[in-house]
């Protein structure tokens, strides 16, 4: 017993003394197995898995000499307490097992330990902090050990200093993260802590404290007047009279911003906080608390104010009004141009309906539109309608509004801006009218040309047929005048024909009727129908390359833009070789190129023959209006088509049409 009781001496000063936990146990197991002369003395663990079962891990080992060493045997570790029925219950109980190998009820508890040739065995458990942690094993493999309850007890003694010893090492540990924890949170907040010993005068600054500031930790007097003097002149009133009444009890509680001077002489701007302890009496003796910097807060508050009073500026120096309205389209704001545009306040504008101050009979069109943007039917709408001023002035003005906000988000509000175009709309009106007027005008010219031309025309063929009658040389002279008659009527014709076309297009009333072609096809239609038979028994050689694709054209017009551009070929390049057309599909669009060998333009006109009634320099001797290639360009641009003309003076002229494929 004195041998065991050493043993037992030596394994509590390991416990106490050695500061690796793993290296104190592997010496409590060696020196409990030599004082109580087993063969193998041992620790098993518990470890919940991640099922919740509770699993035993062989963790500690000693053996004596000559006995196998059991330490990392698989079979001795992950086994729950299932397969030792009443080991747990007993343990749990805290309560040792002890006994034969032989006399064990549980088979497979007995063949484990008979396969590591134990005989008898002592099992006592190891509580911390008041659970199961595990038990500490005594083997016996070569004699038979009967044990006494003193000796049970004397090591249940161990194996509750051994819990202990978990216990404070636990402990410990916690409070080790504890503190690890608070002082990542104080460095990652960046906060200056400081604590002041009020009954003894005595203030002390952390290092991040005394770095807000730009001074090292013992470069600056920690002392309360040392603080005071460093408090920027229009704050220190302020801050001492927060502080007093704080300490005094008429403040719940201490916290303040105010400015601080840095060692290089501007001030950084801090926000403070703190909590004080008081004696039994209520007298304030100590005080902790913390400071954090905040002029970058500060700096971005004042680039907000700035932005904010730019924005107000800007929003309130636009020439038009901008409002928000609530989901009761009342007006929650509305910026200063509302009143130079209604001669209404903003305050009595605000909180009232929005269709009120719109001409009556237009405000269900308002109140529709609002109701179709708050069902997101439609994302934003625009709306031409008449605003009643508050002189009873009517003026026309343009309503958009969009909706802000998600189905989630309670805040949702309308908000939009209303758009004065009572002079462009008026405007508008007249230039309606204008145009009206204009095609009127010309359809009533055109006419009234026409009918005089077609009198002309009549009659020089009865002249020419009264003076082929008559005398056959007045006859030869009356033909060749009539010739020439004949030519300037046509030309008339042409250039009141482009004339009518013209002032349909600008008054809008062009009638276009798109359908789907197949462009090579008509364009060998057009060729075919119209120049067949030159005068000279020229012709235009077409050449076709690409894959074909359907176009939407209107075929009249289109026709109109051919005849033009192959004409004018013919025209201007008389006596040369045969014009060309180059039909070629491209990915997106059809290039359609007319190229002659004839007189060209001069390269300083090659702009100007786009304007009306421009014809260049070289082909004022041939018959044109000048109005034929503009046209062409507004009948490819109702097309959503280009024309470009590329001329080389003397040597011809390319003129390129392209037209975009049907969608």
């Amino acid at each position: 017993m004195k041998n065991l009781l050493k043993g037992i001496s030596n394994a509590n000063s390991y416990l106490l003394e050695t500061g690796d936990l793993t290296t104190a146990l592997n010496q409590v197991v060696e020196a409990l197995g030599l004082a109580t002369k087993v063969d193998r003395c041992y620790i098993f663990r518990n470890e919940l898995d991640n099922d919740g079962i509770l699993r035993l891990y062989y963790i500690h080992e000693w053996c004596k000499e000559g006995i196998e060493v059991q330490l990392g045997n698989p079979d001795l570790n992950g086994h729950s307490y299932d397969v030792f029925p009443g080991l747990y219950d007993q343990l749990m109980q805290n309560q040792p097992l002890y006994g034969m190998v032989k006399d064990a009820s549980n088979e497979f508890f007995r063949e484990i330990m008979e396969s590591q040739g134990i005989i008898s065995y002592l099992f006592v458990p190891i509580f911390s902090q008041n659970e199961f942690w595990g038990w500490m094993g005594y083997d016996n493999c070569s004699t038979l050990t009967e044990w006494s309850k003193e000796e049970v007890d004397v090591l249940f003694s161990v194996a509750r200093n051994i819990g202990l010893r978990l216990s404070r090492d636990s402990v410990e540990k916690n409070h080790l993260h504890t503190i690890e924890r608070y002082n990542m949170s104080v460095q990652a907040s960046q906060q200056g802590l400081w604590e002041w010993e009020i009954d003894k005068n005595k203030l002390r600054f952390s290092e991040i404290y005394m770095k807000i500031l730009g001074y090292q930790l013992n470069d600056f007097e920690h002392s309360f007047e040392s603080w005071k003097k460093l408090l920027h002149p229009d704050d220190i009133d302020r801050v001492l009279n927060e502080l007093d009444m704080y300490l005094k009890g008429y403040r719940s509680h201490y916290a303040v911003q105010f400015r601080l001077q840095h060692k290089a002489g501007h001030y950084v701007w801090i926000q403070s906080s703190g909590i004080v302890k008081r004696n039994e009496d209520g007298i304030p003796v100590y005080m902790v608390g913390s400071h954090l910097d905040m002029s970058a807060i500060k700096e971005q508050q004042e680039q907000l104010r700035k932005q904010r009073n730019e924005f107000n500026y800007l929003i309130n120096g636009l020439g038009e009004t901008v409002f928000r309205l609530n989901m009761d389209n009342s007006i929650t704001f509305l910026n200063e141009y509302w009143a130079t545009l209604s001669q209404y306040s903003i305050e009595d504008a605000m909180l009232k309906n929005f269709d009120g101050y719109f001409l009556h009979e237009e405000r269900q069109q308002i109140i529709e539109a609002l109701e179709k943007i708050k069902a997101d039917k439609e994302e934003n709408i625009s709306l031409d309608v008449r605003l009643v001023r508050k002189d009873i002035k009517v003026r026309w003005v343009q309503v958009i509004l969009r909706k802000y906000g998600t189905p989630e988000d309670k805040s949702n509000f309308i908000a939009g801006s209303i758009i004065d175009i009572h002079e462009k709309k008026i405007s508008a009106q007249k230039e309606k009218e204008l145009a009206d007027m204009k095609e009127h005008f010309v359809s009533l010219t055109s006419h009234q040309f026409r009918t005089p031309l077609t009198v002309i025309f009549s009659n020089i063929e009865l002249i020419e047929l009264f003076a082929q009658k008559s005398d056959p040389v007045f006859s030869t002279r009356i033909n060749s005048s009539a010739e020439i008659i004949r030519s300037e009527i046509d030309r008339m014709t042409e250039l009141m024909n482009n004339i009518l076309l013209m002032g349909r297009y600008d008054a809008k009333q062009l009638h276009f009727n798109l359908k789907k072609t197949d462009l090579t096809p008509f364009v060998f239609q057009v060729v075919d129908t119209y120049f067949s038979n030159q005068p000279d028994n020229r012709r235009i050689h077409v050449k076709v390359s690409g894959k074909a694709a359907d176009l939407m054209i209107d075929e009249m017009l289109i026709t109109h833009v051919l005849t033009n551009i192959i004409s004018n070929a013919f025209k201007y390049s008389e006596g040369c070789a045969d014009p060309e057309l180059d039909l070629q599909y491209h990915e997106e669009e059809v290039e359609i190129i007319i190229s002659d060998s004839g007189i060209g333009i001069p390269p300083n006109e090659i702009e100007k023959v786009f304007n009306s009634f421009y014809r260049a320099t070289n082909t004022l001797t041939y018959q044109g209006s000048g109005l034929g290639l503009v046209v062409a360009k507004q009948f490819l641009e109702l097309h959503n088509g280009t024309i470009n003309l590329y001329s080389k003076l003397g040597r011809g002229t390319k003129v390129s049409l392209t037209l975009p494929y049907a969608k």
